[in-house]
């Protein structure tokens, strides 16, 4: 196996193995390590059902940077996380050094205070976990960045995502998950994580030996028990709330 591919599930298994949202501080200190990064930052920007001032925060970043942080009050106006917030793909922070004055003076500050001479950030949007910011950082330049950066930044992806829906997983309360887990039959869950697993109607049909009708009318039914937008939507809902397994999305 490459040395990537290792790393990668090496990193997906620690996620795995995250029972507590209070431990998740220590996961990411491991996380950077594993890829080689200066530091790392998981900020879930709005998770359905927490209070919007409790921001979940996981950072290697120095009690330094973060106290300054707090005293500009960057958690308002942080430049980088306004760009994310209206981007689909990864902020390559060298793309907004330019962008004005003050976001030129954030990354120079951040840069004295240990974050890292370029960042890359991913923004991350869930149907059912909400959404929330990835970031790396690196003390490498020029090509060395570019070369790190696109290296690491397919794995970087799939272990964000994998953080957001974990810690989705753990935020849902018990009453909830019990009462939707208890919802849905073994046949809906199970043609639900073929088919969030990439598998079309009809495939299933077959692997089951079923009709494209009946597969089709089992998605419906644990759509409408999900109170979901579509059968994609209610197979994320079903993993965020642990009754289909995490796995299902991180292969």
């Amino acid at each position: 196996m490459p040395a990537d591919q290792r790393i990668l599930h090496e990193a997906l298994d620690c996620i795995r193995n995250l029972h507590e949202i209070g431990h998740l501080s220590a996961i990411v200190h491991q996380l950077r390590v594993m890829v080689g990064a200066a530091n790392l930052a998981y900020q879930a920007l709005f998770i359905p059902g927490r209070v919007a001032n409790e921001r979940l925060v996981a950072a290697t970043y120095s009690d330094r940077w973060k106290k300054f942080y707090q005293s500009k009050e960057y958690l308002r106006s942080d430049p980088i996380e306004i760009a994310a917030r209206k981007a689909s793909q990864p902020v390559d922070w060298n793309h907004l050094r330019s962008a004005s004055k003050e976001t030129a003076s954030f990354l120079a500050e951040a840069e004295r205070h240990g974050v890292g001479n370029n960042g890359v950030s991913i923004p991350l949007v869930d149907a059912q976990a909400g959404r929330a910011l990835f970031s790396a950082t690196s003390n490498l330049e020029g090509d060395d960045w570019e070369t790190f950066k696109g290296r690491t930044l397919p794995s970087l992806v799939q272990i964000g995502k994998a953080i957001q829906l974990r810690t989705a997983e753990i935020e849902i309360k018990p009453a909830a998950r019990a009462f939707r887990v208890s919802a849905l039959t073994t046949k809906e869950i199970d043609y639900l994580a073929l088919y969030v697993a990439g598998y079309e109607i009809k495939q299933i049909g077959d692997m089951r030996s079923v009709s494209g009708t009946a597969v089709r009318a089992a998605l419906n039914s644990a759509t409408e028990k999900l109170d979901a937008r579509g059968p994609r939507h209610a197979g994320y809902l079903a993993i965020a709330l642990g009754i289909i397994p995490t796995s299902i999305v991180m292969k």
